[in-house]
């Protein structure tokens, strides 16, 4: 089961967890939570067509 997430500011996108930036996604994007890896969240957008990491330390778990 994937959690859905209306993003409440604008957050920077990884290829991998502190790796390479590949996207930025803006306020009120829609994104679905894959998996946790301490703070770091496996993000998809865009109907899954788009996938990377982001960092969600404040997220409630």
């Amino acid at each position: 089961m994937t959690i859905t997430l209306h993003l409440e500011k604008s957050f920077t996108v990884y290829l991998k967890p502190e790796g390479e930036i590949c996207n930025r996604l803006k306020l009120g994007t829609k994104v679905h939570v894959i998996k946790d890896k301490g703070d770091w969240a496996y993000i998809s957008w865009r109907s899954g067509k788009k996938k990377g990491w982001v960092l969600l330390p404040d997220r409630v778990k």
